[in-house]
């Protein structure tokens, strides 16, 4: 089997992942050879989609902050804590850098036998066929 996908995201570079685990082909399609990702944005996951991704996707323990405690104050309320949340000193959730889960997803696609990646300059790609 072989799939195509569309983009370069992380959403699409995690599918990519899932779908080369199972042995299935793909062809990823972007629009730009040298996509440049925020270094300073991040995203949050909760403790279990951090365990999904690690045993179905790939490992990112190397690459998360867990977060075990959150606590939220309020200046208008003399600095009071209106939000505690915490378990027990337990993972809540994680935070990753979207740069360092491109570079870990990007790295290990390019290292497989079931995976192509394919960039096109914008104007490159043409629809229609050619007799028209």
């Amino acid at each position: 089997m072989r799939v195509c996908i569309i983009g370069s995201n992380l959403s699409a570079l995690t599918l990519a992942k899932a779908l080369v685990n199972q042995n299935i082909y793909v062809d990823l399609i972007s629009l730009n050879k040298n996509q440049k990702v925020n270094k300073s944005r991040t995203i949050g996951i909760t403790k279990s989609n951090f365990e999904f991704f690690n045993k179905k996707i790939i490992n990112i323990e190397k690459i998360i902050t867990k977060i075990n405690k959150i606590e939220i104050y309020s200046d208008n309320l003399k600095n009071e804590r209106i939000l505690n949340f915490q378990n027990n000193g337990e993972q809540l959730f994680s935070i990753i850098k979207n740069f360092n889960l491109h570079q870990i997803l990007n790295k290990s696609l390019f290292n497989s036998r079931y995976y192509k990646k394919k960039n096109f300059g914008i104007g490159s790609i043409k629809f229609g066929s050619s007799g028209e």
